[in-house]
């Protein structure tokens, strides 16, 4: 477990990337607003499904020049993680982001700095960078047709053993916005389905 000061770091990285706790939500300022001159998604036409989601992400001129083609490769990925990281590192912290979403972020220094105003260097770096470009990269990924979640979850559950042919989409949502399902959430086989419902990550 980390230890405290770690955890808050990590909550506050947490809470400006696009996968968030909710634990970390409830203490950490908010995601970094989109920018309110949002690009047409007809842009990003070419990244088909999920060009509304590639719009969105283009707040600034480096996600443009990523997004632009509809295709988020990996080294792009590792460059806006990588210019992320620098940036932070001009503001004074060590900023090292992994592979489920999470951060690490320490200071370089031994400066004391509340977590609003690392949360504050945090989204002004996301916002000229990485800002969802991680987060599409394995979004898209993991389901290139953009499929609706309860769709694929319920026919992953179902595929695995993890519930029967009774179980609908209907009690996926209902469950899912509850935050209780009916089966071990935390098995092996439920925690595939919701890391990669398609098997798509695993066929590389």
């Amino acid at each position: 477990m980390a230890d405290p000061v770690r955890r808050r770091w990590w909550c506050v990285a947490w809470a400006v990337s696009a996968l968030a706790l909710s634990g970390c939500a409830q203490s950490a300022p908010g995601p970094v607003e989109p920018t309110p001159h949002r690009i047409d998604p007809a842009v990003f036409a070419a990244a088909g499904p999920w060009a509304v989601e590639f719009a969105e992400a283009a707040v600034a001129p480096y996600q443009v020049g990523i997004l632009s083609d509809g295709v988020i490769t990996a080294d792009e990925r590792a460059d806006a993680r990588a210019r992320t990281s620098k940036c932070m590192r001009s503001h004074g912290y060590r900023y090292e982001e992994h592979r489920d979403g999470a951060a690490d972020i320490d200071p370089l220094h031994r400066q004391s700095e509340s977590i609003e105003q690392v949360a504050s260097y945090l989204a002004d770096c996301s916002r000229r960078f990485d800002h969802h470009i991680s987060m599409l990269f394995d979004a898209v990924r993991r389901n290139p047709e953009h499929r609706a979640e309860a769709t694929i979850q319920v026919a992953c559950l179902q595929r695995s053993g993890v519930v029967g042919a009774d179980y609908t989409q209907r009690r996926w949502r209902s469950e899912q916005a509850d935050d209780r399902f009916s089966f071990e959430q935390w098995s092996p086989e439920a925690t595939r389905c919701r890391i990669d419902p398609l098997g798509l990550r695993r066929q590389g």
